[in-house]
């Protein structure tokens, strides 16, 4: 991975929107600073390197435990603009937030045919796909599509805390209308450094106008509504799998 990647800077949207999601909803609650969970636990990994091969012309075929990405192909594409996710699945008629419920049977979002591409189709449709995901786990704190597309650990934990939020938020009768994700992509066509695909992107996280408070309907402060970063999309295609880092701010 690039010692230039900065992941926990894509996750400011979180914090950032954890905190707008309190202001919000008046919590008064203390945040626990309870990052023990992260704590590295020295995750021993058993590389058992002494392989007994006979060294034959035809024996240096042993396959690289980590793949990189084959030369990156300009298909003459303009990938500029919204990274739209085309295909989503509804399981049921989609209800809207309501001062009673958050919303009802929300469309989950389906992994594009050129996800499985290691193309720039392929990039591009992983990052729309994880846009889409983002929005689906604003609007019910489920983690279920994000862990499809992105490995990194750090974005994953730093999610699942949003997603613990949006729970306890839930059960507290504490939800937004229509929060949503939105991933833009700056360039035509992504470069190549240190091994890995690279877009300029911006990302919004827009928690909409209005959010219920236990019953009540209450405008989302202006000045806490949208969380705007940008920066780098850093993506790597190993084993069949997006693998995407948000270099971000």
């Amino acid at each position: 991975m690039s010692s230039a990647l900065n992941r926990r800077a894509a996750l400011g949207i979180l914090s950032m929107g954890s905190v707008a999601f309190l202001a919000a909803c008046g919590s008064d609650k203390k945040e626990e600073s309870n990052s023990s969970a992260s704590a590295s636990t020295s995750q021993t990994k058993s590389s058992s390197a002494s392989s007994s091969a006979s060294a034959t012309p035809s024996a240096s075929e042993s396959p690289t435990p980590t793949p990189t990405p084959t030369e990156l192909v300009n298909d003459g594409k303009d990938y500029s603009g919204v990274a739209k996710l085309e295909q989503y699945e509804a399981p049921g008629e989609y209800q809207p937030a309501t001062a009673e419920s958050p919303a009802q049977n929300v469309p989950t979002p389906v992994i594009p045919e050129a996800m499985h591409q290691n193309t720039v189709a392929g990039f591009a449709s992983a990052l729309a796909y994880f846009g889409a995901a983002v929005d689906y786990l604003l609007q019910t704190g489920d983690m279920k599509y994000v862990r499809e597309v992105s490995t990194d650990a750090d974005t994953l934990n730093a999610l699942q805390k949003y997603a613990d939020r949006t729970m306890k938020g839930i059960e507290e009768k504490t939800w937004y209308e229509k929060p949503s994700a939105t991933m833009v992509i700056s360039s035509k066509q992504p470069t190549i450094a240190q091994g890995a695909y690279n877009w300029t992107v911006d990302f919004t996280i827009d928690l909409g106008e209005k959010l219920f408070n236990k019953g009540k309907e209450q405008d989302t402060p202006s000045d806490k509504r949208y969380v705007r970063m940008q920066g780098e999309a850093v993506g790597r295609y190993i084993n069949n799998v997006w693998d995407l880092h948000m270099d971000i701010d």
